[in-house]
């Protein structure tokens, strides 16, 4: 039985959004508690993606649009997109959002859009 952990890392994009989720729920519940839920947020994943990636789905939003290595951990509100590398064992979290939040969007924003 292989019980390797999974080696997750984030892209610069994920750093992004994750500020933008903190400076987001800040408007709503204060930055103390902003923080600590981005903190859960972050560590909930690295748990999530460390363990098991292959156990989460491709990204629905994503798949209907044919792009199928988006895979997505749903953790309560939030949602946080990841791309796996079985091959060296890595999950790269391409963006941390709200649940009700747009991936197509997202991908536009900072893929299709983004300066080259």
């Amino acid at each position: 039985m292989n019980t390797a952990r999974t080696l997750v890392k984030y892209t610069h994009v994920s750093q992004v959004t994750l500020t933008i989720l903190i400076r987001y729920m800040n408007q709503f519940i204060g930055e103390v508690e902003a923080s600590a839920i981005a903190r859960e947020l972050v560590l909930a994943t690295e748990s999530k993606l460390a363990n098991n990636p292959k156990q989460f789905p491709v990204c629905p939003e994503l798949e209907m649009l044919g792009i199928t290595d988006y895979r997505q951990v749903t953790y309560k509100k939030y949602k946080v997109l990841f791309r796996l590398d079985e091959g060296k064992q890595e999950a790269h979290v391409m963006a941390f959002m709200r649940q009700k939040q747009s991936a197509q969007q997202l991908l536009i924003d900072y893929v299709i859009k983004a300066p080259t």
